[in-house]
């Protein structure tokens, strides 16, 4: 498994950890300790009732070696008192009362166990007091996060303990059952039964030599989970499969010009499936669908590709179009949990007039275990009751299985449906409907993870089933409420769920109409398109005050942020910044609150910076960690403020310090950091090159990076380019595996079409690829070079359409030619470079341009050569670097046949050369050339 992908399954079971009650943290600890001491203990923790009693220590082994207590209170790791002597109330009452379990010896081990994550600080604080000091020894602490990773090998090694723990973390069991697919292909249902008949008849569909097959069935009929299992099925038949939603495609548009309408990154649908034989799943798909509405994946149906659609629209006239086959007797049995050789004749019934949905039967049998019901109640009161045998949609029969959840359960259930979208963040959800109702409906399977990281989706048959009354004002009021309760800070989470909910968020900002500026306005800034631009014209202008509350000044400075953008003067652009800045230092020395004062003095050291005031700007972000001091977007910002040209050596330094003080973050613990923070600071690393080579020889750091970098793809982050660009510059050549590895698992980066990212990340993306496609070259994986490659060169023709180019970006684009073996374009875009623009980077590549174009312009490649290398010695910057210019060179009098300097060149290359591996390759080279 990708270490990115462990990580985030982790990172989602903390989550689910945080919801456990106080039986559940019981009864989970319990299991944790018991496997990893290896031995049976004993559990004492709760009564019969399963409800916690406190007359003695919750676990212990026979002989009182070991103990366990567990914790499902909030605060368990505060402190009270001063911070120099703190006082950790409910650790000490848990320590005090596993010691008085044995008397004055006391346990060997005493395992304190929480629901809860600690905070930073809390192992020093608490390692300072007596306490901690006397039972240093035997005190073994878990938090929310140690008992998740332990969770998760635990059940990794051990099925009998991943099946304990599916009990109770829902999205961790469906995640551990379809690892290898996460991110990408949706989970299987909990439960689901393979119907090997269904799959032989869409496989004999394909065989008949048809390229497209739309399954089609009433909902609930299974073709998702079938769609699931063909492509599992045939994974080694196909290199690759993509997976969109049915709604992510409208039928007037180009399958070139997809983005995924709940989440997750662009996709070039039609780039991916021809660049190889792929399966193309189009799931839940209601419009109709022929072969000639897929005209532009033609050169992918040559290659072997294929396309499943599902639906529930039925075109019985066309051969594309195959009914799915109910379920076999003996799955819809297996289905239902029940012995079809013991079961009885209402049960046969049922199955008889139920088994054209997986979902009715999987509901019943779920729901029957989880509510103690007899099934045979069930079976009978559906079965006597014609209006629901009679509603061939199955909806009437959802609704009556649905009836017997409890009634907060169900009241969840239909506020999720009222809201009238099925797709939300699961960290939403909590807040919506409570984060044990929301654990509740996803044990049942009412909600289960979406393909789209991070999202539930609750079935559209459930949803139809329990709707009463649909009105989006609700979810919205909601959505506001999540925002408010994160001070407006776009975690993830929130800024998912307002994609999500971005019509329902729109249309009740249009209903309530002129008003003060409110989290309505602020969430739409966050969206792309003409509801942004619109909104951002209205807002820039408005004045703020310290009457004004958080959401209008972080609404104003965010509008005031994109009209910028719009200013294509560079000096009205920094004048204009200078003004921004002034405006938020003198609002700020007002009565205004702390979250306030924070806003604007972090968006103060932001205008400074870019309008050229690089000292003033290091003051107020150093203004801002006094108030603030773990503030990690503050430290970026340093970090980035380190990068400007020009700035003076303190501020440097700062950038330095403050670079590294993330990095430790990151190291320390991935998450800790918020993953935009992160990726921005990877963007800016490769400046800092004492770090970067300090990380080149740490290879778990590296890794820790790259899966900064896989999981930014995962949630369809726009800044994933330019941090990926920066990534494989640094590390691609000593660890060219750990690029390949992060390409391949990201299907989407071959075919992504320039038009499905920002034009201002177009250099980003081209040298990414071209980076990639180098280190998949290295690592012997011509196919995925070669699509790399390809893709790269998508972008280096678009950027290369300028009239001028700046130096930077036609250095990049000469790279890609020169790789891509189209060295004439490479020559062409240099040419596109001012005289004054021209660098040693640039001359690099106008050498190496000139050598791949043959014999008569290898004068012209030593002519570039000796100009680079002269403009190199001149750079303090490159000095780490000069051997690359020696080798340049050298491979220039190779090409004429002039050994002697070729050999003097390589010498020298060697010589000053700092890198081990392109030492050992340069030394290669040289045992070659002297055998000449």
């Amino acid at each position: 498994m990708f270490e990115h992908i462990k990580k985030r399954i982790i990172k989602d079971l903390i989550e689910e950890i945080t919801c456990l009650d106080a039986s559940g943290i019981e009864l989970v600890g319990h299991n944790y300790i018991s496997l990893r001491e290896s031995q049976i203990l004993i559990h004492h923790g709760l009564n019969k009732d399963h409800i916690p009693s406190s007359y003695t220590v919750d676990t212990f082994s026979d002989d009182s070696s070991i103990v366990g207590e567990y914790s499902a209170e909030k605060g368990y790791f505060d402190y009270s008192g001063g911070k120099d002597a703190p006082i950790y109330s409910k650790i000490n009452k848990d320590i005090e009362h596993a010691l008085g379990h044995t008397g004055e010896s006391g346990p060997d081990k005493i395992y304190l166990i929480s629901n809860q994550e600690e905070n930073a600080s809390f192992r020093a604080k608490f390692n300072s007091t007596q306490i901690a000091q006397d039972n240093a020894h035997r005190l073994i602490i878990i938090d929310a996060r140690e008992l998740a990773k332990g969770v998760y090998e635990q059940s990794i090694k051990n099925p009998d303990a991943a099946s304990f723990y599916s009990q109770y973390f829902p999205a961790f069991s469906q995640n551990m059952d379809n690892y290898e697919y996460f991110g990408k292909l949706p989970n299987a249902c909990d439960g689901y039964i393979y119907a090997e008949r269904i799959i032989n008849v869409i496989s004999n569909h394909f065989d008949s030599k048809n390229n497209v097959c739309v399954l089609h069935g009433v909902s609930g009929s299974g073709k998702t989970q079938a769609a699931i299992d063909f492509v599992r099925r045939n994974k080694n038949k196909f290199p690759n499969y993509i997976w969109i939603g049915g709604d992510d495609w409208d039928p007037s548009s180009s399958l070139c010009s997809i983005k995924r309408s709940r989440g997750g990154s662009a996709v070039n649908v039609a780039g991916l499936f021809n660049s190889e034989k792929s399966i193309l799943v189009i799931d839940n798909y209601n419009a109709g669908v022929e072969e000639s509405d897929l005209a532009e994946l033609e050169k992918g149906f040559e290659k072997g590709g294929v396309v499943l659609v599902t639906s529930q629209i039925s075109v019985p006239q066309s051969s594309a179009y195959l009914s799915i086959p109910q379920f076999s007797i003996e799955s819809a049995f297996e289905l239902l949990g029940e012995d079809a050789s013991s079961a009885s004749n209402l049960s046969k019934e049922f199955i008889s007039r139920c088994r054209f949905s997986p979902l009715i039967l999987s509901m019943t049998k779920k729901l029957c275990q989880d509510q103690g019901i007899d099934k045979e109640i069930i079976y009978r009161e559906i079965l006597e009751d014609p209006s629901l045998i009679d509603d061939s949609s199955g909806a009437s029969i959802v609704r009556k299985i649905l009836a017997g959840l409890p009634e907060n359960s169900l009241s969840a259930l239909r506020k999720i449906a009222n809201s009238g979208k099925n797709y939300h963040d699961i960290d939403f959800l909590r807040h919506f409907i409570g984060a044990l109702k929301c654990n509740t409906l996803q044990k049942l399977s009412i909600l289960v993870p979406e393909n789209t990281t991070g999202v539930l989706r609750l079935h559209d048959l459930i949803s139809i089933a329990v709707q009463d009354e649909v009105d989006g004002s609700i979810i919205v009021a909601s959505i506001e409420e999540f925002i408010s309760l994160k001070a407006g800070d776009m975690t993830p989470s929130v800024l998912r769920q307002i994609h999500l909910c971005s019509e329902l968020i729109f249309e009740e900002h249009l209903r309530r109409g002129s008003r003060e500026v409110d989290w309505l306005h602020y969430s739409l800034l966050q969206l792309e398109g003409d509801k942004r631009t619109e909104l951002h014209t209205e807002l820039y202008g408005i004045e703020i005050s310290e009457n004004d509350n958080l959401p209008k000044i972080k609404s104003v400075i965010d509008a005031k942020e994109i009209h910028s953008y719009t200013i294509k003067d560079n000096n009205e652009r920094k004048a204009y910044y200078n003004n921004c800045a002034s405006i938020y230092s003198e609002l700020r020395k007002r009565a205004v609150t702390e979250d306030v004062q924070l806003e604007l003095l972090h968006h103060e050291g932001k205008s400074l910076r870019r309008s050229g005031k690089y000292g003033e700007a290091l003051e107020s972000f150093n203004q801002l960690l006094e108030l603030k001091p773990d503030w990690h977007a503050t430290y970026g910002q340093i970090a980035h403020l380190g990068t400007q040209y020009g700035v003076d050596r303190d501020v440097k330094v700062a950038g330095e310090q403050a670079m590294r003080s993330l990095l430790d973050s990151i190291q320390s613990e991935l998450f800790s950091v918020p993953l935009r923070v992160s990726l921005a600071a990877l963007s800016k690393l490769r400046s800092y090159r004492d770090v970067v080579q300090e990380i080149n020889e740490q290879q778990e750091m590296v890794q820790k990076l790259a899966s900064v970098i896989s999981i930014s793809a995962l949630e369809g982050l726009d800044q994933f380019y330019e941090a990926f660009v920066s990534f494989t510059s640094m590390f691609g050549y000593k660890h060219s595996s750990t690029c390949v590895s992060i390409a391949e698992s990201i299907p989407e980066l071959i075919g992504i079409p320039p038009n499905q990212i920002e034009q201002r990340q177009w250099t980003s993306a081209c040298e990414a690829l071209t980076n990639s496609s180098v280190a998949a070259g290295r690592e012997g994986k011509e196919r995925l070079s070669k699509l790399l490659i390809n893709s790269a060169l998508l972008f280096a023709n678009e950027i290369s359409d300028n009239e001028h180019l700046k130096s930077y970006d036609a250095r990049c684009v000469a790279k890609t030619y020169n790789i891509g073996q189209e060295p004439e374009k490479a020559i062409i875009a240099i040419k596109k470079v001012s005289e004054e623009e021209v660098n040693h980077w640039l001359l690099y590549e106008e050498s190496k341009a000139y050598m791949e174009l043959g014999e008569s312009h290898y004068e012209d490649a030593l002519s570039s050569a000796k100009k680079c290398f002269d403009s190199a010695i001149r750079d303090s910057g490159a000095k780490s670097r000069i051997s690359i210019y020696h080798d340049l060179l050298s491979s220039c009098y190779i090409k004429l046949d002039d050994y002697e300097n070729a050999i003097n060149e390589l010498s020298k290359a060697i010589e000053y050369c700092s890198n081990d591996k392109y030492k050992t390759d340069l030394n290669i080279k040289y045992s070659d050339l002297i055998k000449r």
